[in-house]
């Protein structure tokens, strides 16, 4: 959660009162137009979904649950871009901030794209905004192929999008065929006339970082905020000073008993644990209000049976 104070702690507490102390932050979220009115985020009738023995296991993962309102999700595009003249390392062959910032004047803009590319791809609405929120130019945003284009000219291309989670998404952009003569990817195009190519989001998980440092070495990222394991699932249940010592097996088994409840998209059938952790298990309490990533816990954003409430509907 987007906290006022710090995390509440579990068990000590009833139940009925752990439960009204974290629905409190979240109304105080809300008048303080943190997080968007209902039914954008329905933080009691989720609570509504589980048994009461279990509400207080619910409050805590509510508790932990990070919500970006697109105020929020558009400053964080600023900072993303902001970050890029920081100086600190964007990759192993990244270009530097000199070689970065001086790129921006000619550069073109393009979204990254999903695995089955379409027009409601974050990335499409992310050229929308940094046009109103960073004064671009329109002419500078392009689609990925009229940016490979350029990159074969030679030309610096930004890439952007919100969340970078396994790094697939971009990595599929990279190395898909984007023209009908070479170089028809942004790979071929690196390897055989290099360019700056700056991807910029707004969140970014560690691993995905290093598979796209891997995979395309060149690439300056410029990103917010970097989560590391700390800030998933995984951080709260080896979670050191919970004063309730069951409270990892608790939460596991909260997780096991809702699960089957839920009714996740196809892909998540890839995996039997990702319908538990969410795409390659990534374990996130996030969400932004524009979308979900498909690394945030399911519990969160599935529908399910027909009187299950999600906490926020994943776009």
């Amino acid at each position: 959660m987007t906290v006022l104070g710090g995390p509440t702690m579990l068990p000590i507490v009833r139940t009925d009162i752990l439960v009204k102390e974290v629905l409190k932050k979240c109304d105080a979220l809300k008048r303080a137009g943190v997080w968007p009115s209902e039914p954008k985020v329905r933080p009691s009738a989720w609570l509504s979904n589980f048994d009461e023995s279990d509400q207080a296991v619910a409050a805590v993962l509510l508790d932990r649950f990070t919500f970006y309102s697109t105020p929020l999700t558009q400053r964080l595009l600023i900072s993303s871009f902001a970050a890029t003249a920081n100086g600190m390392a964007k990759g192993p062959l990244a270009p530097s901030r000199e070689q970065l910032l001086g790129s921006m004047r000619s550069a073109v803009f393009t979204g990254v794209e999903g695995e089955d590319p379409k027009p409601t791809d974050s990335g499409n609405l992310f050229c929308r905004w940094a046009r109103d929120e960073l004064g671009i130019p329109d002419e500078k945003f392009v689609a990925p192929n009229i940016a490979l284009d350029a990159a074969a000219q030679g030309g610096s291309v930004v890439f952007l999008d919100d969340f970078i989670g396994s790094g697939d998404q971009f990595t599929r952009t990279w190395t898909r065929p984007y023209r009908g003569t070479f170089p028809v990817t942004f790979e071929e195009a690196a390897a055989t006339k290099p360019f700056v190519a700056l991807y910029v989001a707004l969140v970014a998980m560690k691993q995905g970082l290093e598979s796209i440092n891997q995979a395309a070495p060149s690439v300056a990222i410029s990103v917010a905020h970097v989560l590391s394991e700390q800030s998933t699932i995984r951080g709260l249940l080896s979670h050191p000073s919970f004063p309730d010592a069951d409270l990892p097996a608790r939460i596991s088994a909260f997780l096991t008993k809702y699960t089957p409840r839920l009714r996740p998209s196809n892909f998540m059938n890839n995996e039997k644990s990702w319908a538990t952790y969410g795409y390659k298990d990534g374990g996130l309490m996030l969400a932004f209000e524009h979308s979900v990533p498909d690394a945030t816990l399911p519990i969160f954003w599935c529908t399910g049976d027909a009187d299950w409430v999600p906490l926020v509907k994943r776009a």
